[in-house]
C-alpha cells in the first residue's frame, strides 16, 4: 500500500519458489544474493562471492578501469526500468539446471582471461559440491499491479566450501 512507499523491503521480503530437488541451503544463498542486490548491500554481496573469483574478477575489472563495487551497481541496474523510481523483487523461482556442464562453465572464464587453470583447479578442489541452478526473478515496479519476470531462465553455479556456499556473482 501507500504507507510502504520508499521504505526498504524487509530481508525476508523475497518469496522463494524452489523445486524440491534444490537443497534448501542453496536456495537460501540465492535469496541472500538477490536480497543483497535489492538492498544495495555490497558487503553482503561481497561475502557471498567465491574468494578466488572475487580476487580474479576484481583484478580483471581493475585492468579495465572498473572494480567489483561498480560491477555490483551494474548488476542492480539490470533490474532498473526506464520511468520507474523504485522496484522490489517479489519472488525467485529456482530449479536444478538440466545437464550441467561445469567444464564449459569454467572454460568460459579461462578463455575470457579472468581465471587461470590453477585458479579453476583451486575452486573445484575446494568445493565439497557444486550445484547448477536455473532461476527466474520477478520484480514489481512501483505503480504497477503485477510483478514481471525481469530475469528469466538464467543459470547460477554455486559452490559448497568450508566457509559456506559461494558463487561467481
Amino acid at each position: 500500500g501507500e504507507s510502504s512507499a520508499g521504505k526498504p523491503v524487509p530481508a525476508d521480503g523475497i518469496a522463494l519458489n524452489s523445486s524440491d530437488s534444490v537443497p534448501a541451503e542453496y536456495a537460501e544463498t540465492v535469496k541472500a544474493y538477490f536480497t543483497a542486490i535489492e538492498q544495495k548491500d555490497y558487503a553482503a554481496y561481497f561475502d557471498l562471492m567465491h574468494p578466488v573469483y572475487r580476487e580474479a574478477y576484481g583484478a580483471f575489472l581493475q585492468n579495465k578501469g572498473s572494480d567489483l563495487e561498480a560491477n555490483f551497481a551494474s548488476q542492480r541496474k539490470r533490474l532498473d526500468e526506464d520511468g520507474y523510481d523504485s522496484w522490489r523483487i517479489t519472488d525467485i523461482t529456482l530449479d536444478l539446471y538440466p545437464n550441467p556442464d561445469y567444464d564449459y562453465f569454467f572454460t568460459r572464464f579461462t578463455e575470457a582471461g579472468i581465471l587461470t587453470d590453477d585458479q579453476v583447479k583451486a575452486v573445484r578442489d575446494s568445493a565439497e559440491e557444486m550445484q547448477d541452478l536455473q532461476f527466474t526473478v520477478n520484480v514489481l515496479y512501483e505503480g504497477d499491479e503485477e510483478p514481471v519476470p525481469t530475469i528469466s531462465g538464467m543459470e547460477l553455479i554455486l559452490f559448497k566450501t568450508a566457509d559456506g556456499i559461494k558463487l561467481f556473482g
